[in-house]
C-alpha cells in the first residue's frame, strides 16, 4: 500500500538547528513511569526515525501512520504511546530489522522472541501489532483492565504490574536486559529533540495569517509569553496556529499552547469530496466507509498518494478531492485579478471562495486568480 518515498534534507536543518539549544540531559529511568500521556507529535516521531533510516522496512503503512497508530492505541490505553515508540525503534534497529523478526510479522516489540532463531508472535496488521505491543506494556506496568480488544498472546502469563516504571524493564523484557529501560528513554530523549514541524507548511510563513488550525481533545493550557498561564482551553475547542516555537504552537500574540499529540492534533487544510466512490481507508489499507459527495474533510498531511483525514485514516489522492487551505468570505464587493494582473471581475459581498495558497496579502483562488488580502473587508477561515 503506502509507503513514504518523500525526500528530507529538511530534517537535517531541524536538526542542525538544535546545536544553539543547551539539551538538559534525559530524566533517569527511576522517574519515567510507563504509565502516562504521549507529548511528542507524529510528525516528529517519523521525522527521527527517518533521520536514521530513510527507508523503514513496514507493510501497509507509512512510518507517521504508524506513529499515530502508537499514539491513539497509547491514548486508549493510558500508556506512554510516544515511548513505547521509542521502544520499537530499539527493537527493529529504526525499523530495519536484521534479527529475528522480520517486517511481514508487524511484531515491533519483539513479542515472544527468545534467541536463536525464534521469530516470536506475527500480527495480521500493523494496528493489531502496536495493540499487542501497548498491552503488553499495560500488562507489565499496571493492573488496570484493557480498554481495546486482546492481541498480546502473552498478556496472562506477565505479573500484572510489577513494572511501572522502564527501568523496571530491566532483566524482564530483555535478558539480560542490563540498562535496557534507560536506552529506550535516551532514544525519546533524542527523538522530542526534533523541532516541532506542521506538515506541509514552511516556516516563518511571509503572511500574517494563520497556517494551522488545532483541535483540543482533552483540557490544556494556553501560556503567555512568560511561561505563566492564561487559560484552560477545554475538550472541542480550536484555535488558529500562527508558526511554532521550540515545542510549542504559536497561537498569536505571543502566547503558547505546549505540543501534546495526546490532547491535540493540527490540521493543515481540507479537502472537499466530488467523487460520489470516494471513501476513507483505515490504516492497513481496508475500507472504513464511503464518503459523500460534497463532504468536507480536515487534512493533517497528504503526498502524492494518500490525504491524511486523521487517526491514521486516508483518503486517495487518486480519487481527486479538492484540497485547499481555506476559506475567504467576502463582507464587501472585491475584485478579482487575474494572473496578467488586469481585472477579471468582481466578487460580490456575502460570497465566499476557497483559498488554494496564501503570499504575502495575495490569496490564490485557483487558476492564477487572485484577490489582495484586507482585514476589513474579507474573513479568512481555515
Amino acid at each position: 500500500m503506502l509507503k513514504d518515498t518523500r525526500p528530507y534534507p529538511l530534517l537535517l536543518v531541524m536538526v542542525l538547528l538544535l546545536s544553539f539549544i543547551i539539551p538538559t540531559p534525559p530524566a533517569k529511568a527511576e522517574s519515567m513511569s510507563i504509565m502516562g500521556s504521549s507529548m511528542l507529535t507524529s510528525k516528529q516521531m517519523g521525522d527521527y526515525v527517518l533521520l536514521n533510516n530513510p527507508t523503514p522496512k513496514l507493510t501497509t503503512v507509512t512510518i507517521y501512520q504508524l506513529a499515530e497508530i502508537y499514539l491513539e492505541t497509547g491514548r486508549k490505553e493510558g500508556v506512554r504511546g510516544d515511548k513505547a515508540f521509542a521502544q520499537a525503534i530499539h527493537e527493529t534497529g529504526f525499523f530495519n530489522y536484521g534479527g529475528d523478526v522480520v517486517p511481514q510479522q508487524n511484531n515491533y516489540a519483539g513479542i515472544g522472541t527468545t534467541g536463536g532463531g525464534v521469530k516470536g508472535a506475527y500480527f495480521s496488521t500493523p494496528e493489531e501489532g502496536v495493540r499487542a505491543h501497548i498491552q503488553h506494556l499495560k500488562a507489565y506496568a499496571s493492573t488496570e483492565p484493557l480498554y481495546t480488544e486482546l492481541a498480546d498472546p502473552r498478556f496472562k502469563l506477565v505479573k500484572r504490574g510489577i513494572a511501572p516504571l522502564w527501568s523496571d524493564l530491566n532483566g524482564r523484557w530483555a535478558v539480560p536486559g542490563r540498562g535496557y529501560g534507560e536506552k529506550v528513554l535516551e532514544i525519546h530523549f533524542d527523538m522530542a529533540k526534533i523541532t516541532l514541524a506542521i506538515p506541509k507548511v514552511y516556516l516563518p510563513a511571509n503572511h500574517k495569517l494563520p497556517v494551522a488550525k488545532l483541535m483540543i481533545k482533552s483540557e490544556v493550557p494556553m501560556l503567555v509569553p512568560d511561561g505563566s498561564l492564561f487559560k484552560m482551553l477545554n475538550k472541542d475547542e480550536s484555535i488558529r496556529v500562527y508558526g511554532v516555537l521550540g515545542n510549542s504552537y504559536d497561537v498569536g500574540g505571543g502566547y503558547l499552547i505546549e505540543a501534546n499529540s495526546s490532547k491535540m492534533s493540527a490540521y493543515i487544510g481540507r479537502i472537499l469530496i466530488k467523487d460520489s466512490k470516494t471513501v476513507i481507508y483505515s490504516p492497513d489499507g481496508s475500507v472504513l466507509r464511503p464518503v459523500l459527495s460534497g463532504e468536507a474533510l480536515r487534512v493533517y498531511d497528504y503526498d502524492e498518494e494518500a490525504y491524511q483525514v486523521g487517526g491514521g485514516y486516508y483518503v486517495s489522492a487518486a480519487d481527486k478531492p479538492i484540497y485547499h487551505l481555506g476559506r475567504i468570505q467576502f463582507s464587501a464587493d472585491t475584485a478579482m485579478i487575474s494572473p496578467d494582473g488586469t481585472v477579471y471581475s468582481t466578487l460580490k459581498k456575502n460570497t465566499e471562495s476557497r483559498v488554494y495558497g496564501i503570499n504575502g496579502n495575495q490569496l490564490d483562488l485557483g487558476g492564477g486568480y487572485t484577490v489582495t488580502y484586507d482585514p476589513q473587508q474579507m474573513k479568512y477561515v481555515n
